[in-house]
């Protein structure tokens, strides 16, 4: 199971960083000419690059013809071709909802027989359900027919044997057929009701006219926790009780000297409601750190600046990884926008226009969850989605990155417990405990006993009445020379589990050598 799973995250990432599941294979449409099969894909206009999956088939406009929905894993999800090849071909086709009584509901499983006058031919369909890939058809059973065609009659063999006739059908219209009645019942066509595609938008704001800028629909913990300042020194990045603009850059880029420069100007218009921190990317070094002081100088930037190193800045990567179906590639310009306490609400990729950062300074930052929801997306719209909880972003952020980066994950498994309660957030502290444990185990096991220390006492503080937990960490302890810690977790395993003989032997042979 561990395997399956492994192997279903390795593919999901190569989809987010651009990878296609079907090699961009173009759509193909095949024509029955009665012999060999007419390749139509292009003269169809249906040979789209979409990585599809579904198609349905139904007259979605009802003017006699079918038309077709397609279903696909990139955008759009949803297409609907509608077949305009004739104006109108209501009056060369006839369609019947079958409704079963003694039978299933919807008469799947039924034959229809359509017995035309002055033809030997007859037409022959059967109600279908699931006939398609993740998709499911009309439930109406389509005829198209020939020109001036006469029906005779219509016979339906429903699902358990019965028979049923129906005289006086008519091209050009939509008949219910119902198990038992004697008579087919005309179904009005309602074709400006079929073609009300357009939902009434709520009044929301469109956030930015910049493809680059993005509006989180929940805030985000910032995963990055210190930075060096200009003299080299490591600075903690303490929550902010205003809004903070974090930018990354890099001094050899000119889109980040034009960046510098803009955010100096906006700085003049902002009458200190926004706090800006400039961190360069570029290797921490000396040199580095004098060209990024030059550029810093020569724009004029007026906030904190400093460089970022590599395992934070990966960080930064990692996470707009998981909040993306498609990983971005990493590149400087990138800005992030922050909420007072560190969240972040909204993300620049290049240059940021002036007008955007004005308008989500006024109207995202202050925004609260639920308001900050409607703000995101780019166009007006309505959400048909509850919101998800406010444990459902980090959650979901772990899960994406703990193959690969099992340590950051607590970090995100924290932050998702801190925002849960009840029963959720019992689980989530109890699965804390046990992936500290695990870490705490590795590192022992890299005789790396500070990130030992660490994860055990991480572990403790989730799970503090473990007899496992507490009998390994102080064989950690003793092996440092600890020994009064060690005693100290000895005695709670024995106390915890009394017939625990590990915890007993240890417990005895610390006591031993204190006693020495």
């Amino acid at each position: 199971m561990e395997q399956y799973s492994a192997a279903w995250q390795a593919i999901m990432e190569l989809v987010r960083k651009g990878s296609s599941w079907s090699g961009y294979e173009r759509n193909c449409c095949f024509l029955n000419t009665g012999g060999p099969f007419a390749d139509a894909s292009h003269l169809s206009g249906l040979d789209f690059p979409d990585d599809g999956r579904g198609v349905a088939v139904t007259d979605w406009d009802q003017d006699g013809d079918l038309d077709i929905w397609f279903s696909n894993r990139t955008a759009p999800r949803l297409r609907l071709m509608l077949n305009q090849a004739s104006h109108d071909n209501s009056g060369r086709s006839v369609a019947f909802r079958l409704v079963g009584k003694s039978c299933n509901r919807d008469a799947i499983g039924a034959v229809l027989e359509l017995e035309m006058e002055d033809q030997e031919h007859r037409f022959v369909r059967s109600a279908r359900a699931g006939e398609m890939f993740l998709s499911q058809s009309s439930k109406w059973v389509h005829f198209g027919l020939p020109d001036q065609a006469l029906i005779k009659k219509v016979t339906v063999l429903w699902p358990g044997g019965e028979r049923s006739s129906y005289s006086g059908i008519e091209l050009g219209r939509r008949y219910q057929l119902q198990q038992g009645a004697a008579k087919a019942t005309v179904v009005p066509a309602r074709r400006a009701d079929a073609l009300a595609l357009k939902a009434a938008p709520l009044a929301t704001r469109v956030t930015s006219t910049a493809a680059a800028a993005i509006v989180l629909p929940a805030p985000v913990p910032i995963p990055i926790d210190t930075y060096i300042d200009p003299t080299g020194s490591e600075i903690t990045l303490a929550p902010n009780s205003k809004a903070r603009l974090l930018t990354l850059w890099s001094a050899g880029c000119p889109h980040c000297k034009q960046e510098l420069g803009q955010l100096a100007k906006f700085a003049k218009s902002t009458s200190g409601r926004l706090e800006m921190l400039a961190l360069c990317v570029d290797e921490n070094t000396s040199e580095a750190r004098e060209a990024a002081k030059a550029l810093i100088s020569q724009t004029g930037f007026p906030g904190s600046w400093g460089m970022i190193g590599a395992d934070a800045l990966e960080q930064v990567q990692v996470v707009q990884g998981a909040l993306f179906d498609k990983t971005p590639d990493f590149a400087v310009p990138l800005s992030l926008l922050m909420r007072p306490g560190n969240e972040v609400v909204a993300l620049y990729r290049g240059v940021i226009p002036e007008a955007v950062l004005s308008h989500d300074l006024t109207h995202v930052v202050p925004a609260s969850d639920a308001t900050l929801r409607n703000l995101a997306p780019p166009f007006p719209g309505r959400w048909f989605t509850q919101p998800a909880a406010p444990a459902f972003v980090p959650n979901m952020i772990a899960r994406r990155i703990q193959a690969r980066y099992p340590e950051q994950a607590v970090f995100w498994l924290h932050a998702a417990a801190d925002r849960s309660t009840g029963t959720q957030r019992q689980e989530m502290v109890a699965e804390l405990a046990r992936k500290h444990y695990s870490l705490a185990r590795k590192f022992v096991d890299k005789r790396m006993a500070p990130e030992a220390v660490h994860h055990f006492t991480q572990s403790l503080e989730a799970a503090p009445n473990s007899a496992e937990t507490h009998n390994d960490f102080g064989t950690l302890l003793a092996q440092l020379g600890r020994m009064k810690d060690a005693e100290h977790h000895f005695a709670e395993a024995v106390r915890l589990k009394p017939d625990y003989p590990l915890a007993q032997k240890n417990l005895a042979k610390a006591r031993e050598l204190l006693g020495q």
